[in-house]
Parts: structure tokens; C-alpha cells; sequence
């Protein structure tokens, strides 16, 4: 098989990511699971914002290049770690939005406690100490700092989500970006009205 609609589709979420400003056009990496236990992922040195189905690299589950006229991304590793500690994600977004971004940059914690939504999609951010990009501690210790967790804040480099499909990681990549911003206007308001531990329990395991 081809997984041509499968690969448009990888293309498709990665566009959105630089329509919406959440990366620059040479930054950021999208990989979907399939049901074969093998990999997409888009190709490395590609232009993210027109990055079309051809530029969808296709790696076995053995971990070999299928696709062997494109390079894969850099993060390729950190993509197959994560798939092999967490067998309920399906689908890997890491992109490099400026707000979520700024807290990877900071030592303050990205706090989820605010809005309902945002507890919801994402419950607690976690992080990962800065490690080189591409490198094998930064796929090791993401997927281990990850966990069972929905978005990840990677120190002084950039942002990842998770979901059981593209559009779910897709959608937490936004809520987290918001999420951020939030963070930002409500601290220069000052006089944060936070959600009682009692009502983000309550949200954590609402449905």
C-alpha cells in the first residue's frame, strides 16, 4: 500500500500548523501510526507550509526507510520512541508555537488550571530538560518525561502533542498555544481566579 490518503493527510495537518503560526516553514514534524505498526512522517529540509503527500516519508516497523528518495525528519527518533511507550497514541504533533514556546524558555511551569477546556484537552503539561534536537536523549527522555501525558513542553526548543488520531494532536497543539497565551494576559492582569484542586479533579475525570 501507498497510504496516499493517509500521507495528504499528515501533509494537510502540517500546513495547518504554519497557517495558524504555530511553526516556521522549515520547523516542526507531524508522524501518524498505521494499523501495521509502520510510521509517516514528514520528510526533513521540506517547506512546511506547502508540504504536499510526496514529501511524506514511510518508515516499517522495523524502523527502515521505505520511502528511500526522501530523508525523514530529524525527530524520526523521538516520533518511534513515543509510539513504542505509548500504545494509545496514534498520531504526533511538534511544532515551535511562540507562547508555549516562551514557557519552554522559562523556568516558570506552564500552569493548566484556569479554563475548563484547556484542563480537559490537556490536563497537566508536563516538560523535558533541553537536550540537542534530533539527538537519541531527546527521544529518550520526551517519551519518558511524557508518560501517560497530552502535551509536552521541551526546555529552550519547542512543543509536542499527542492524540489517538491527527486532528486530536492537532487540536491540543491550538488549546496548548491558547492555553499559553492565556497564561501571559492573565499574569499581566494580575488576580488570577484559578480552578479549586476540587474542580480540576472534577474536570480530569468528567465523561
Amino acid at each position: 500500500m501507498n497510504y496516499l490518503s493517509e500521507k495528504r493527510e499528515v501533509a494537510e495537518i502540517m500546513q495547518r500548523l504554519y497557517k495558524r503560526g504555530l511553526t516556521t516553514c522549515s520547523g516542526g514534524n507531524v508522524s501518524m501510526r498505521l494499523d501495521d505498526g509502520s510510521m509517516l512522517i514528514t520528510a526533513s529540509q521540506s517547506d512546511k507550509g506547502n508540504i504536499q503527500a510526496d514529501k511524506i516519508a514511510h518508515i516499517s516497523a522495523a524502523g527502515e526507510n521505505l520511502s528511500a528518495d526522501l530523508r525523514p525528519s530529524m525527530e524520526t527518533g523521538m516520533h518511534w520512541a513515543i509510539y513504542q511507550a505509548r500504545p494509545d497514541v496514534n498520531a504526533i504533533v511538534h511544532a515551535h508555537p511562540p507562547k508555549a514556546t516562551a514557557w519552554a524558555c522559562s523556568k516558570r511551569p506552564l500552569e493548566n488550571n484556569l479554563c475548563g477546556e484547556a484542563r480537559y484537552f490537556l490536563g497537566e503539561i508536563v516538560s523535558a530538560d533541553y537536550q540537542l534536537m534530533g539527538s537519541g536523549a531527546l527521544a529518550s527522555d520526551v517519551a519518558a518525561a511524557l508518560k501517560d501525558g497530552k502535551a509536552i513542553l521541551m526546555q529552550n526548543h519547542g512543543a509536542l502533542t499527542v492524540g489517538d488520531t491527527l486532528f486530536n494532536a492537532y487540536d491540543r497543539m491550538e488549546v496548548l498555544e491558547n492555553l499559553a497565551d492565556l497564561q501571559i494576559q492573565v499574569g499581566l492582569i494580575g488576580s488570577p481566579s484559578v480552578l479549586t484542586d476540587e474542580q480540576l479533579d472534577a474536570i480530569d475525570n468528567f465523561g
